[in-house]
């Protein structure tokens, strides 16, 4: 997404993630830059434990009946985690934009439908939603469109 995520007090992107859905477990979040606390920095996706605080956030990303559309946006927001820089200091405000994608070439053991659908999240400090709405869309359609979900660079927060 080409965002900056840093510790910079004016820096509104606390956090971006991706959420999936997994065949046994159902919505799991498959990656998170910057990384949660205790959370080694990940570069492929796999399954992440997120703080107590956060354990609902996979279902509001990508929440009950999702599979029923082919994309749209679902508006959250979650409260501060101690311990996280980023997150600390007060409720922040999620908007996940969910896709379905069929023919991926890279396609990973986990993957065993013929249909995949992830979320791409961004956390902020303000609910700056109209800002990010246009821009989460088109990201997140550009990484479906690679049909290659390990290759995270349309992702970049760095």
């Amino acid at each position: 997404m080409s965002v900056s995520i840093n510790n910079n007090k004016d820096q509104q992107i606390a956090a971006v993630l991706v959420v999936g859905f997994h065949h046994a477990f159902g919505p799991i979040v498959e990656f998170c830059t910057p990384s949660p606390p205790q959370q080694k920095e990940q570069e492929t996706l796999g399954k992440l434990e997120l703080p107590e605080e956060w354990s609902f956030l996979p279902f509001l990303a990508l929440p009950d009946g999702a599979h029923q559309k082919d994309e749209d946006f679902a508006y959250f927001h979650l409260p501060p985690v101690k311990g996280w820089s980023t997150a600390a200091e007060t409720t922040l405000f999620g908007i996940s934009y969910f896709y379905l994608k069929k023919d991926l070439l890279v396609k990973t053991p986990d993957v065993t439908r013929v249909i995949v659908q992830k979320a791409v999240v961004v956390l902020a400090k303000q609910p700056i939603f109209g800002p990010l709405k246009e821009k989460l869309a088109m990201t997140t359609a550009a990484w479906f469109n690679q049909r290659d979900f390990t290759n995270l660079g349309l992702l970049d927060v760095g």
